[in-house]
């Protein structure tokens, strides 16, 4: 079958199975729509970047008129101005289908692309292979009602390894890079210990050109987003004001990936209310967590151990990751993968596969790791979970064969 008759039936289904499952699971009216959606309510409405606020002693974000939240830069902005345009119709049912749709559409973009890039890292049959499973598979179709940067993160990845397979070939330097590096940042924050690691490649390559020019680059596109932080809190937050609250999620004496201890509570209430309120905030989170790390540091590698129980395998807490219909499927790739990791092993072929997939284990082992975390890293698992089921195909096929014979 000719690629482009492969690539229109593997979108189609994509499609098909994506708008089947939001008709028929999802209240499109009460999608929650995160800090996120929050934070673009807040642009709307004349509050510029701004998301926390107190009511009656109470810390809150979901927006309401006539409340003055404090300045933000508890989320990264790329997602927030991807899906600002859509928050003018106003009409909150209108808003959730559009998104929606907007989510769908860049699914299938993202299967366009996998195919393309995989070609070239694989080969067809494995690339045929992979994006059959990202339009099948559950936690793929739900990310599409998921308002967060889950989407528009697995289409910059793709894009990003797409460039990064070209690199070598290519005698010119590729600018591309480091401005699909800067979207991942004001993406997902956490991306900084890739962006970081694959320019320590370059540098081990001896590279020193290519890394200079891609540090030049990243540091001049966040700069803009750095400079209204420090002109807003009068510190300088680089990229997020949520790393010591995500520290403190994933180490406190509560429970791995909750909200922590009910003293925090209290400690937040009577935390300065003034512009400056996510830096105290962050500072107090950041402060409580370093605290337990270092007196609890056996704890801090047993709880390690677990977060990466919990990215790679599912996690533990949350009930969704416990339904079947997630499990099986998930498990399954999980088993597929490894077999496929295994035998394709190739260090000069592969480093940035692997280099992501080394960013995802130590994020997860110091922060913490949600179902979705796991899903956003799954992009990439795809393609050895393909080589892994082509192995096993070959295998089965041939045990049948010598049976009839």
């Amino acid at each position: 079958m000719k690629e482009t008759k492969i690539l229109f039936l593997v979108i189609s289904i994509a499609i098909f199975l994506r708008i089947i499952f939001v008709a028929l699971f999802i209240d499109v009216q009460n999608i929650n729509q995160w800090e996120y959606g929050e934070i673009v309510k807040n642009i709307i409405h004349g509050n510029g970047y701004s998301l926390f606020y107190f009511e009656n002693d109470t810390l809150e974000y979901k927006y309401q008129e006539n409340i003055s939240p404090f300045p933000s830069a508890y989320m990264p902005p790329g997602y927030v101005v991807i899906i600002l345009p859509f928050y003018f119709l106003q009409e909150n049912y209108l808003v959730n289908i559009v998104i929606i749709l907007f989510h769908i559409i860049i699914s299938s973009l993202i299967i366009y692309l996998l195919f393309h890039s995989l070609k070239y890292f694989f080969n067809k049959k494995i690339a045929v292979i992979s994006i059959i499973l990202y339009a099948i598979l559950p936690e793929f179709i739900y990310s599409v009602v998921s308002f967060s940067p889950t989407i528009i993160f697995h289409l910059i990845i793709v894009i990003v390894f797409n460039h990064l397979s070209k690199m070598n070939d290519n005698q010119k330097f590729d600018y591309a890079i480091p401005i699909l590096f800067s979207f991942l940042l004001y993406l997902r924050s956490e991306m900084l210990l890739f962006v970081f690691f694959i320019l320590g490649s370059f540098m081990i390559k001896q590279k020193f050109k290519t890394l200079l020019i891609n540090m030049i680059v990243i540091i001049t596109l966040i700069l803009p987003w750095t400079i209204r932080n420090y002109i807003e809190f009068n510190k300088i937050i680089p990229l997020s004001s949520s790393f010591g609250q995500n520290l403190y999620r994933g180490n406190n004496s509560s429970d791995v990936g909750w909200w922590g201890e009910e003293i925090m509570i209290e400690k937040i209430k009577n935390l300065p209310k003034n512009d400056s309120f996510e830096v105290h905030m962050n500072d107090l989170y950041l402060n409580r967590a370093v605290d337990y790390i270092q007196t609890n540091p056996e704890k801090f590698i047993i709880n390690g151990m677990r977060k990466q129980f919990e990215l790679w395998v599912f996690n533990l807490t949350d009930p969704r990751s416990k339904s079947l219909i997630y499990l099986i499927p998930s498990i399954s790739v999980l088993l597929l993968f490894i077999i496929g990791v295994v035998k394709s092993f190739n260090l000069s072929r592969y480093e940035y596969f692997y280099i992501f997939f080394l960013h995802s284990a130590i994020t997860a082992f110091i922060f913490f790791s949600l179902p979705r975390y796991q899903t956003m890293m799954k992009i990439l698992m795809l393609p050895f979970a393909a080589v892994g089921a082509a192995i096993l195909y070959e295998i089965v096929k041939k045990h049948f064969f010598e049976i009839k014979k």
